[in-house]
């Protein structure tokens, strides 16, 4: 590569050449298509990264829930609401027949 070459590079000149002129379509559309994968490497990086961001909320709400459920049923436990109902002084009292089911 000589310096004349080099200097058609850096100038621009070299895109005033037949090839170039015959070409440029087709080189158009080669750089469009670099553009468009660049864009869809770019796109699909920030879908993982956004799909990995809702997977950890999704496991978050799963824990949240579990908790909850222990929780709710901690406190609708028998003896947890007659502890409860006592200690608010209460008139109500816990049966002591078992429950006849009507079929």
């Amino acid at each position: 590569m000589s310096i004349r070459d080099l200097q058609q590079i850096l100038n621009g000149d070299i895109f005033t050449h037949d090839f170039f002129k015959r070409h440029r379509t087709l080189l158009l559309l080669i750089a469009v298509w670099i553009l468009i994968y660049i864009y869809a490497g770019f796109y699909s990086e920030k879908q993982q990264h956004d799909l990995s961001v809702l997977k950890r909320q999704l496991r978050d709400a799963d824990y949240e829930l579990v908790t909850l459920q222990s929780s709710l049923t901690d406190l609708t436990r028998q003896s947890t609401v007659v502890n409860e109902l006592q200690k608010r002084g209460s008139q109500l009292k816990e049966n002591k027949r078992a429950v006849k089911r009507i079929r």
